[in-house]
């Protein structure tokens, strides 16, 4: 029949034939293996079902099943192309066992909202560094202080108040201001809030966390970012199916540290030696022993016969563990969340109980999270984040602690004493810690922040949008001191209260259009904002005396009787700040980068004339790794960046450029008296003029990213408060001081060392250091110091401004040694001041040798600033096991440590450190401890630099193990995750500082979970 057929046909089929024998060889040549592997969400690491799996250029494709995994056959070698709503595309050579990641294209992750416009984070081309929603859920964070501490080049946190509900301090790029505005601005979804009410802010609700640093990113914020802006995005819905989580933790919280106290005994001891050194100084050949003989008898001049008692047997009394107890910390938060392309809703609650280390202290948070967001035409969109939180706090006098540490003990415990004692004598400045417990110390916080806004896109790249912003809080405080207690007896008060409310009602309306345009490999984006801030504040304060009962504590202050002592105090302030901004964004094929700005800024707080500042900044940058003759390079990016611009400080107290009086009313007529404070009309804007030059560099398929910055910051026209002469009528005025060079570097190093499917392994490491030094004060002169002490006029180590040096130096004598007796006829033409020194005594060092010392020999020993500061973390995933560990460390910075001042005080009638026990005697001479003393006119260890120590730590912040349960068993349970985790907070810190932490001091440890 083939025979048959038409010639032509017949000829096609030849044809056919011979091409399907030649190809066989290449057919059989492209064998087909099996691909396979696992994908996964770069946030939070968790799997990703529904994901498309498709070979570049064929039809053959897969999606990925509930956890992630997928498996297709395809010709060796295929390009396989992962795809999935809501995530960025990826190709990807095939294998086998692939580990796949797949990043976000979540509006909220690629975007942030800066007054009240949303800028792309790629466009923000200055130094910005952040962290995400997965970085925050690697720690047990109430605070975002907390949730960024070690995680961000630049940004050194301190934790510096470890009290219930504290939070600590910020810098960004070290001190950029002498006195005012040192802290950087907090932004919410565009609002602009205080750097110390950031509290109310859930961690859980947050989606990322983005620092702003230099002056090409910040000036957008013109006058309020000079020292930073911290812009913090809140979660929204995301696309697909709604979503339900509840997160919860809970810990038991105890002091990181103790310090290592004298017991009974060997305070007890330490006494009796000060008092025969004493003693044989004065009477050079008495005996010694039968003086000591004395001091034990039964009329003892230095113990009462109670102190003999505990100490004859053998008992020492702690009274730090009668107010101390174990914390106990909680945190829960559930969320609701769900979007589409036309809009999303993320719903959350929050409850936050911290129960403080110290009895009767308390803090808890309760809260919720709205965030909003709908199209409401394709060209109308509206939007509304809303934050509402309560917070209640039981206080405790601020002296506590620091009484009960440093107690006698050799008193026998009692809580019916007002006062303690030493020696036998009550001393009215150490009120009983356990009664003081009974103090009813009250406080509440009621915080909404706001953001509402209407976005309307008339055209295609078109944005017109405007926004209103409230931040409207309410705190009140109550404070009552029983009429018993050791605080009303020595004030004569029968029972002190005070109520104190404050309000605060801040509102921000933004208003702004922007404009996207790409044509053909040009990209511009063009932004000019206009807008309005106004920040009011009011207090009322009742302080009332004389209770008949301590029944109602604060509530009935109707019931003081000392109707004449009472005290009244009010006050109402408004500022406010109008802004104009324009900026524009240029990039050409993703190559070149170039930003321009510039904020017109008007302040209330300047005076007639000087009210306004423009601060304007230029970025550049150039992705070299786009370059045709870069291909060949075996790097993935190289980017280069460089900035420069100039930012503003205007943060100085309200109505600095005039002097504010009062009336007072005083026999029978009204006179007005000065506040004390001189009025400055010349003052004007702080100016920084910032340089910031920066590298990005990508390896090994960007799995290994550097960044690194170099920045330089002069700082002028520096306002700060100056001391005036009385004979001025005032005692200080506001005025713009000198200038202040800044100079730093920032390395940050992130690596994905391990990326199989079941095992992945990444670290991360950042490196910041910053060296300020005063380059210029007002007029000739070289040196402000700081006056105080007991007489006002004794020049302290800290507070004191020098030409040439950094702003943070402590200044004081330098400690040589201590004396021996072959030092006494090398010293004895020295003229100490009126001091004395023997053996065993601090020997200050002669700087200028002039054989006296004096003002002049007082030196800059060392400064507060690190030389270096940062956090590593290391993170490992293994199926469903995890395990991560974050550190943060500071190198290099000195600290006086105040409460070891005192322990070293030698005297035996306080609390003394357990490095006494290794004091200087005549049979102990090889040592850098002090003799014991009481009284004469040796140096004491306050007035050198003894007690000037290192505050360079190493502290494991973090530690968490963890647990995700296999999909297939939570499908059943129609769950999508369920996480079970480990953690612990500040579980060590290797530190040579010999006080309670080198960051939070020594007024309350720091805490440990």
């Amino acid at each position: 029949m083939i025979l048959n057929l038409p010639k032509k046909i017949l000829n096609s089929i030849v044809l056919i034939a011979l091409l399907m024998l030649t190809g066989m060889p290449c057919l059989q040549a492209q064998k087909n293996v099996t691909l396979s592997g696992r994908v996964t969400d770069q946030q939070g690491g968790q799997p990703i079902p529904g994901v498309s799996v498709k070979v570049k250029g064929g039809t053959n494709g897969v999606s990925t099943d509930k956890d992630g995994r997928f498996s297709l056959n395809a010709p060796q070698g295929s390009v396989l192309v992962i795809s999935s709503i809501g995530y960025i595309n990826k190709e990807v050579a095939g294998g086998e066992n692939m580990a796949i990641i797949l990043s976000s294209l979540d509006k909220d992750l690629q975007e942030v909202t800066v007054v009240g416009v949303s800028v792309r984070k790629a466009d923000l081309t200055g130094a910005v560094s952040g962290i995400t929603e997965k970085t925050i859920k690697e720690l047990p964070a109430t605070n975002i202080n907390q949730a960024i501490q070690g995680r961000i080049s630049g940004v050194l946190v301190q934790n510096t108040n470890p009290r219930p509900g504290s939070s600590g301090s910020i810098k960004v790029r070290g001190n950029n201001s002498i006195r005012f505005g040192a802290n950087p601005i907090y932004v919410v979804d565009g609002l602009v809030i205080d750097d110390g009410a950031f509290n109310s802010i859930n961690p859980d609700d947050i989606a990322s966390i983005d620092v702003l640093k230099d002056a090409s990113a910040t000036a957008i914020y013109g006058s309020r970012g000079a020292n930073g802006v911290i812009l913090v995005t809140t979660k929204k819905g995301k696309n697909g199916q709604g979503s339900i989580t509840y997160n919860a933790w809970a810990g038991i919280q105890s002091f990181t540290k103790n310090v290592p106290y004298l017991n009974a005994q060997q305070i007890a001891e330490l006494r009796i030696d000060a008092y025969a050194n004493k003693f044989m100084d004065d009477n050079p050949t008495g005996n010694r022993q039968t003086y000591i003989n004395t001091l034990l008898g039964t009329a003892s001049p230095i113990f009462s016969q109670n102190e003999l008692q505990v100490y004859r047997a053998g008992d020492s009394y702690n009274w730090l563990d009668e107010i101390t107890q174990r914390g106990i910390q909680q945190n829960h938060t559930a969320t609701f969340s769900k979007g589409s392309e036309n809009g999303s809703v993320y719903v959350s609650f929050n409850y936050t109980d911290q129960k403080g280390l110290l009895k009767t202290s308390n803090y808890k948070r309760y809260g919720g999270q709205v965030n909003l967001e709908q199209k409401i035409k394709p060209w109308l969109k509206l939007g509304s984040n809303t934050n509402f939180s309560r917070t209640n706090e039981s206080y405790i006098d601020g002296g506590v602690f620091n009484i009960a540490a440093n107690a006698n003990p050799l008193l026998p415990i009692s809580g019916d004493i007002p006062y303690l004692s030493w020696k036998g004598i009550q001393n009215t400045d150490l009120y009983n810690p356990i009664r003081s417990l009974n103090i009813d110390g009250k406080g509440n916080l009621n915080r909404l922040l706001t953001t509402n806004y209407l976005a309307v896109t008339p055209i295609a790249g078109l944005t017109i949008r405007s926004g209103i912003s409230l931040d409207v809080r309410n705190q009140d405080y109550y404070n009552y001191i029983p009429k018993s207690l050791g605080q009303s007896v020595r004030n004569a008060t029968s029972g002190s209260a005070t109520q104190k409310k404050e309000n605060w009602f801040n509102w921000q309306w933004d208003n702004s259009v922007s404009y996207d345009k790409s044509i053909g490999k040009h990209n511009f984006s063009g932004l000019v904002s206009f807008g309005l801030t106004q920040n009011n504040y009011n207090y009322n304060q009742i302080d009332a005396y004389g209770f008949a009962t301590d029944d109602f504590s604060y509530k009935y202050l109707g019931g003081a009787y000392l109707k004449d002592r009472t005290q009244l105090g009010s006050d109402f302030v408004t500022n406010s700040l109008i802004s104009y901004i324009a900026r524009g964004n240029y990039n050409y094929d993703g190559k070149y980068f170039a930003t321009l700005t510039a904020r017109y800024d008007g302040s209330s707080k300047f005076g007639n004339g000087n009210k306004w500042g423009i601060f304007p900044s230029l970025a550049l940058a150039w992705d070299i790794s786009k370059e045709e003759f870069f291909k060949s390079v075996n790097l993935d990016m190289l980017k280069l960046r460089a900035g420069y611009g100039i930012a503003g400080n205007q943060n100085i107290p309200n109505f600095a450029y005039n002097s504010l009086y009062r009336p007072v009313f005083s026999n029978g007529s009204v006179s007005y008296v000065s506040d004390g404070r001189l009025g400055n009309p010349d003052l004007v804007w702080e100016k920084q003029k910032q340089l910031n030059l920066g590298l990005d560099v990508g390896l090994l398929k960007n799995r290994l990213i550097i960044n690194a910055d170099y920045f330089v910051i002069h700082n002028d026209d520096l306002l700060m408060e100056r001391t005036l002469s009385t004979t001025t009528g005032f005692r200080n005025t506001i005025a713009n001081v000198g200038s202040l060079l800044n100079k730093g570097a920032e390395l940050n190093v992130t690596a994905r060392v391990i990326e199989k499917q079941d095992l992945q392994w990444s670290v991360s490491l950042n490196i910041s250091s910053y060296k300020n030094k005063i380059t210029k004060l007002y007029g000739s002169v070289d040196a402000i110091y700081n006056y105080g002490g007991f007489t006002g006029v004794e020049i302290q180590r800290t507070g004191n401004l020098f030409l040439n040096e950094s702003l943070n130096s402590i200044y004081t004598y330098k400690f040589e040694k201590i004396a021996q007796s072959e030092d006494i006829e090398r010293i004895k033409n020295i003229n100490y001041g009126g001091h004395t020194i023997k053996p065993g005594d601090i020997i200050p060092v002669d700087v200028n040798g002039d054989n006296k010392v004096d003002d002049l020999d007082r030196i800059v020993v060392g400064k507060t600033d690190p030389k270096l500061y940062g956090g590593f973390s290391t993170n490992v995933n293994y199926k469903g096991l995890s395990l991560n560990a974050v550190f943060n460390y500071n190198v290099g910075g000195k600290g006086i440590n105040s409460l070891y001042d005192g322990l070293m005080n030698g005297s035996g009638e306080y609390a003394g450190h357990s490095d006494q026990l290794d004091r200087w005697t005549p049979q102990n001479t090889n040592t850098n401890i002090p003799r014991a003393y009481i009284g004469g006119s040796r140096y004491s260890v306050s007035e050198t630099d003894y007690s000037v120590q290192s505050t360079s730590f190493l502290r494991m912040t973090a530690l968490t193990l963890g647990y995700n349960f296999d999909q297939a068993l939570l499908s059943k349970a129609k769950m999508t995750t369920f996480r079970l985790y480990l953690t612990g907070s500040n579980l060590f810190t290797l530190t040579k500082y010999k006080g309670y932490d080198p960051e939070g001091g020594d007024s309350y440890p720091t805490s440990k979970m």
